[in-house]
């Protein structure tokens, strides 16, 4: 069984953010770029992760990126802050995926995908809110979380997901009490995001708010998730959201996702 002191015992055992990495968005607060990037490039591991993800194709780099000035230079200052936080997962993202079919590769592409499609929802609708900005962090995140949680109970989950029509977020919620939605805010607290980043995610995902930005969410999560490899993986259990959405806002989310960045 799973008990939510499984939950919380685990999230304790997460190490903290690296003290450079910590250092590096300091100074992209600041607005400091170059400093910023002089002090990522103590952290080798962060670099390549940096180079690697930007060098994918839905960034659209015709060349090969891999220094980090240029590279910090061309994200921009609110990209490079969402590199940042999206660095945060590599601390918790597992070699090897056993629960679910999936691979760091796989989630690397959700990732970016993610983080460069929330960008341009968030240009399109002029908001600048760092909050909202870093608060796409929290959802794959949470995904990680319950790969691990799950690892050691994976046959009673297998047997349970053959035997009756059940989802992975119903099946933690009968085991822990917590919903993927909880283990969000959890995350939000282990990594000092603001209170108000965690409620956002749960607010926009837990219901049917009729928010602009709340319905948006919602659909590029649609979107995702029901990319075949994100199916053949099971993830997209974990989502259940409604087709009901309005024609027009279909409209303009496509509209969006299809511009350049």
């Amino acid at each position: 069984m799973l008990h939510k002191y499984d939950i919380d015992r685990y999230l304790d055992s997460i190490p903290p953010i690296p003290k450079t990495i910590k250092s590096t968005l300091l100074y992209l607060d600041k607005a400091d770029m170059l400093q910023a990037a002089n002090i990522a490039k103590e952290d080798v591991v962060f670099v390549e992760y940096l180079s690697d993800v930007v060098n994918k194709p839905i960034f659209g780099f015709r060349d090969e990126i891999r220094n980090v000035n240029q590279i910090f230079g061309i994200l921009g200052l609110n990209r490079a802050k969402q590199m940042i936080y999206s660095y945060y997962m590599q601390i918790i993202l597992p070699k090897k995926w056993e629960v679910f079919d999936f691979s760091s590769k796989k989630f690397q592409d959700l990732q970016a995908n993610l983080m460069i499609q929330w960008s341009k929802i968030l240009d399109a609708l002029a908001i600048q809110n760092r909050d909202l900005e870093h608060s796409i962090t929290l959802i794959p995140a949470s995904l990680i979380v319950c790969e691990m949680l799950f690892r050691d109970i994976k046959d009673t989950i297998s047997l349970l997901r053959d035997t009756k029509e059940i989802t992975y977020d119903a099946i933690l919620y009968k085991m822990s009490g917590y919903r993927l939605l909880d283990v969000v805010e959890k995350i939000a607290k282990k990594w000092e995001f603001k209170k108000s980043t965690a409620v956002f995610v749960k607010s926009a995902l837990g219901s049917e708010s009729k928010r602009e930005i709340d319905i948006y969410l919602r659909l590029l999560l649609s979107y995702e998730m029901s990319k075949p490899y994100i199916i053949d993986s099971g993830l997209n259990d974990f989502f259940d959201f409604s087709l009901d959405f309005k024609e027009k806002d279909i409209s303009k989310f496509q509209s969006i996702i299809d511009m350049e960045i």
